[in-house]
């Protein structure tokens, strides 16, 4: 219950309403992304849900905002495991090949990651081709950056250690490799 109670405090400080009050770290984090050529925007989130909301979320059908959700890895674990978060970046591209540079590069530093032991994905998300008579399809493609974070024990400052370590190492990464979007 403690554990869950800083993650509600960690949600209140980045929400956009408070955007001035969020924590440097996530701050950070956000503009380590869009400093990248070719991301047109960029917004940290968290996630964190008991084996209890898995169970609500499903019998919904995991719908509205609940819908870009991880919803196979929550199905499969049955929610977020001991002293786990979910942080997110949900980003997006320019529809140009400096946009696709952007998501081909972060692919990569994820895969990097992925190998050297952080639990961290990339998911594309779009929403339904048409709606009503309106053609969406090519208009809502998103993607979101995944960190599955576990704690040793309920410490809002080690949550957001592992974020500042996130953005030291796309920072690094991208200064390593800038060259590249000059192509």
């Amino acid at each position: 219950m403690k554990f869950r109670l800083i993650l509600i405090a960690f949600a209140f400080m980045v929400s956009s309403v408070y955007a001035n009050d969020m924590p440097s770290e996530v701050i950070a984090l956000k503009k380590a992304f869009q400093a990248i050529p070719g991301i047109r925007s960029a917004e940290v989130g968290k996630h964190y849900y008991s084996k209890e909301d898995i169970v609500t979320l499903n019998d919904v059908y995991f719908s509205g905002e609940h819908a870009d959700l991880p919803i196979s890895m929550y199905r499969r674990s049955g929610g977020n495991l001991n002293n786990e978060i979910l942080i997110n970046v949900a980003f997006e591209i320019q529809k140009n090949t400096l946009g696709l540079q952007a998501l081909e590069f972060l692919s990569w530093w994820v895969r990097d990651l992925s190998r050297s032991g952080d639990n961290v994905q990339i998911r594309s998300i779009g929403l339904p081709p048409i709606v009503g008579e309106k053609v969406q399809l090519g208009d809502t493609l998103s993607f979101w950056f995944e960190a599955y974070i576990v704690t040793e024990r309920e410490d809002m400052r080690l949550v957001l250690n592992e974020i500042s370590d996130l953005t030291q190492s796309l920072n690094t990464s991208f200064n390593l490799y800038k060259s590249a979007f000059n192509q």
